[in-house]
């Protein structure tokens, strides 16, 4: 369990670089919505990115307990799926304020969906950690949720903007499923 310890350190440097890039770009959007024109769909695929942020930080609690051996294998994967998730974070919004005239539509529409990209790479990378950890039989429930929060993303990075928005309400109905029924309630 201490090896695991130090394990999760890491994990949460990652985890909180990505908490306060979401919340400082938030804020810069926020704080240019007087002289530019802000957009509903990066700041929900932000909302989703910091919910899995903490989703994911709460479940670290649960891995702590599978294993007595690290392996460096176990390590990377789990390295893989902050990394991912921080990516993702990095992404979806702008880093800095939004200049006057500028729209965070077109951002978003340019840059911030490459967020999506993350965002589906990091539900892979879940997928396979749900198997490498707890080597589920195939097709669970758990395994449809996270295909579907594959799926739904990708769709939205390649789709116009009616795709963009079902795929956001899908990913949002998919996000309350998954919280609520495959995160740990306590601890």
């Amino acid at each position: 369990m201490d090896t695991f310890r130090w394990m999760s350190t890491v994990f949460s440097m990652i985890l909180g670089l990505g908490v306060a890039r979401i919340l400082a770009s938030a804020v810069a959007a926020l704080r240019a919505r007087r002289r530019a024109s802000l957009d509903w769909l990066p700041l929900a695929w932000a909302f989703f990115i910091f919910a899995q942020q903490l989703t994911l930080w709460w479940s670290l609690e649960d891995l702590a307990n599978l294993s007595a051996h690290w392996t460096y294998f176990q390590f990377l994967i789990l390295v893989t799926l902050v990394l991912t998730l921080f990516v993702a974070a990095a992404s979806v919004l702008p880093p800095n304020e939004i200049a006057a005239g500028e729209s965070l539509r077109r951002f978003f529409d340019e840059d911030g969906r490459f967020g999506l990209l993350a965002l589906a790479a990091f539900n892979v990378t879940a997928l396979a950690v749900n198997h490498v950890f707890w080597s589920p039989a195939p097709l669970t429930f758990a395994d449809a949720i996270n295909v579907l929060l594959i799926a739904v993303p990708v769709i939205g990075f390649f789709g116009t903007r009616q795709v963009q928005v079902a795929a956001t309400l899908a990913y949002a109905v998919g996000m309350v499923v998954a919280i609520a029924l495959l995160s740990p309630q306590s601890y």
